[in-house]
């Protein structure tokens, strides 16, 4: 009996580390001089809509668990002092899963800076 609870807890660890997360991770900040209203990252099934206001950081996820494809990202807000919409397409997921750790998204009066985040070390055999 003691073999068996070995193999089963030996099995039920396995499966719980082996289980990645089809959760998009964002650090979104506002460096801009207006606030941010309206803010979605698609895809998402939740279809989050956010405001962030002007020196804010926010982190933000994403479920991606209805997606079964790869594709590209899609960040879109709404300026709250002249209602201008800004989208922008960026990154990378494949089969609904995020291959950075973490994305970093800076909103600038004019720009959106993306940083792509690596902190898990992978090894190539």
């Amino acid at each position: 009996m003691k073999l068996k609870n070995v193999w089963v807890y030996t099995l039920t660890i396995l499966l719980l580390f082996s289980c990645r997360s089809n959760e998009g991770k964002f650090m979104i900040t506002n460096k801009s001089n207006f606030d941010i209203d309206s803010l979605s990252i698609l895809p998402d099934s939740k279809q989050q809509l956010i405001r962030l206001g002007k020196s804010k950081t926010i982190d933000f996820f994403t479920k991606m668990n209805k997606v079964t494809s790869d594709g590209s990202y899609v960040i879109s807000f709404k300026n709250s002092e002249n209602n201008t919409i800004i989208s922008k397409r960026f990154g990378y997921y494949t089969n609904g899963y995020q291959i950075e750790d973490v994305i970093n998204i800076t909103v600038l009066n004019d720009t959106i800076m993306i940083n792509s985040k690596f902190d898990t070390p992978y090894e190539i055999k």
